[in-house]
C-alpha cells in the first residue's frame, strides 16, 4: 500500500499527516496501522527514527475516536480510555505532542504525567477528563496504587521502547500496569527485540503477533560509521581533535555510559573551547528539560549525554554522534546511533575505542557493514548507574552544597 488512505485511516488524520509533509508510509507504518486499525494485538519492531510513533498513534487516534463514537464523550476525570507508556520524561513530552497533533482533527483529550513533575502539576492533570494518557510507567503505577488514576476503561495499551521498559528492573510498573488495565489491547513498539524480552511478549495470554519491519535490528544505511582507537586518558583530545575536523557547523551527540562520565567529558572538551551542553539523570528534571529544550533551539554544538537522550530526541540538524565510550548493552549502542541517519538522512558515527573495547568490534563492524544486530547477548555486562528522580535531586542538592569532587586539566568536575 502506497499511502495511508489505502490502510482506511479517517480523511482527516490523513489530512494532518498531508499537512506535515507525511505523504507515503514507512515500512514499519505499512505492518502496524493495518494490524493496529484491525484490532491485534503485535509487537512492532523497527529501527529508531523509522516512524514508530505514527505507526501506534494514527491507529490510536482513530479507534479510540471509535469508542467515543459508540460509547459517547468520557465524563471521569483520571480515567483515560487509552494509555501510552514511554522511558524518560522527555519522551512524554515529545510523544504527547505528536499524539495531540493527531487528535486537533479527532478532538480527543490527551494529558501527561511524568516522573520528576510536581504533585500540583500532576493533580492539575488528575482533575481533566482524558481520553489518552501519556506516562512513565513509575510514575503511573504509584498514582494507580494509589487510586489517583483508574485504568479500568483503557480499551488500548500501548507499551513504547519496549527493550527497555521490559527490561530486568524495569518491568514491575509495567506489569501493574497491564494487570490494572485488565481488558485493554497491548500494542508493544521498540527498536530491538532481545531474545529474552521476545520470549516474555510470547507468553502473554493475547499472544502479539511479532511484525519485524525489514529495517530492524539494522544499522540505517546512510551511516558512515569510524572506529578510532585511543588510549583511556587520550579520549578528551581524540574527541576534541575529531570536533575540530568535521567543522564548527556540524551539531552532534557525545555519548558516556556513566553521569560521572559525561561531566569528565563535558568539561574536558569546554576546557578545549568547545560549546557543550550537558544532560543526565543526574540533573533536576527541569534541569534536564531547560537543557534538552536549549539545545533543540540551537545552544550548543554538543550534547554531552548518557542513554538518557538516546531514547526520542529527533533533531533533523544533528550530524553526528560520538560514542566517548562504548554503551553496554547492544540495544543502547543501536538507540545511540539512530540520533542520526533518520528517515534516510546522512550521519556519521564516531566510536572512540580503547583496549577494552576490542572484543565488542566485531558486532559493531558487522552492524557497519549492514549486518544484523545479535539480540541474545549484551555488547558486555550491565554496570550502567540507574538513577531515581530522589536519587537525582539528592545529586543536584549535593553539588551546589558540597566542594567539587575532582579535577580535570586543573579544574574541577562533579
Amino acid at each position: 500500500m502506497s499511502n495511508f488512505m489505502e490502510f482506511g485511516v479517517l480523511p482527516e488524520l490523513v489530512a494532518v499527516l498531508d499537512a506535515a509533509g507525511i505523504r507515503s508510509p514507512t515500512p514499519v507504518q505499512r505492518l502496524a496501522i493495518p494490524a493496529f486499525l484491525h484490532g491485534k494485538s503485535a509487537v512492532a519492531v523497527a529501527r529508531t527514527g523509522s516512524g514508530k510513533t505514527l505507526a501506534y498513534a494514527v491507529p490510536l487516534v482513530q479507534r479510540i475516536k471509535a469508542v467515543e463514537e459508540t460509547d459517547g464523550q468520557a465524563t471521569v476525570p483520571a480515567r483515560p480510555r487509552a494509555v501510552v507508556l514511554t522511558s524518560t520524561r522527555e519522551l512524554v513530552t515529545q510523544t504527547t505532542k505528536v499524539v495531540k497533533t493527531l487528535t486537533h482533527a479527532a478532538r480527543l483529550r490527551v494529558r501527561a504525567v511524568a516522573g520528576g513533575e510536581s504533585g500540583h502539576d500532576t493533580n492539575i492533570t488528575l482533575r481533566q477528563v482524558m481520553d489518552i494518557l501519556v506516562a512513565n510507567p513509575p510514575r503511573l503505577a504509584r498514582l494507580v496504587a494509589d487510586g489517583q488514576v483508574d485504568l479500568t476503561d483503557v480499551r488500548i495499551l500501548v507499551v513504547d521502547e519496549a527493550d527497555t521498559l521490559l527490561s530486568p528492573g524495569q518491568r514491575g510498573p509495567v506489569e501493574a500496569i497491564v494487570a490494572a488495565a485488565s481488558t485493554a489491547l497491548p500494542w508493544w513498539m521498540s527498536a530491538t527485540l532481545p531474545e529474552p524480552i521476545r520470549h516474555w511478549l510470547s507468553t502473554r495470554p493475547e499472544k502479539p503477533a511479532l511484525l519485524l519491519s525489514k529495517d530492524a535490528h539494522t544499522a540505517p544505511e546512510s551511516l558512515q560509521v569510524k572506529n578510532i582507537p585511543v588510549k583511556a586518558s587520550a579520549r578528551a583530545d581524540a574527541a576534541s581533535d575529531l570536533l575540530v575536523s568535521i567543522g564548527p557547523k556540524a551539531r552532534g551527540i557525545i555519548f558516556a555510559n556513566r553521569r560521572e562520565t559525561a561531566d569528565i567529558a563535558a568539561v574536558a572538551l569546554k576546557e578545549r573551547g568547545h560549546d557543550v551542553v550537558v544532560v543526565h539523570g543526574g540533573l533536576l528534571p527541569r534541569e534536564r528539560q531547560k537543557a534538552i529544550k536549549g539545545f533543540v533551539a540551537g545552544v550548543g554544538r554538543v550534547l554531552v549525554t548518557t542513554e538518557l537522550a538516546g531514547r526520542g530526541l529527533d533533531l533533523s540538524d544533528l550530524a553526528f554522534v560520538l560514542n566517548w565510550e562504548l554503551p553496554e548493552r547492544a540495544s543502547d549502542y543501536m538507540h545511540r546511533i539512530g540520533r542520526v541517519g533518520r528517515m534516510g538522512r546522512q550521519g556519521r558515527v564516531f566510536n572512540l575505542v580503547t583496549d577494552r573495547d576490542r572484543h565488542l568490534l566485531a558486532e559493531v563492524e558487522r552492524l557497519a557493514a549492514g549486518g544484523k544486530l545479535d539480540t541474545g547477548e549484551a555488547l558486555r555486562s550491565a554496570r550502567t548507574r540507574k538513577t531515581t528522580t530522589a536519587e537525582g535531586i539528592r545529586s543536584a542538592a549535593a553539588r551546589r552544597a558540597k566542594p567539587p569532587a575532582g579535577t580535570v586539566g586543573g579544574k574541577t568536575f562533579e
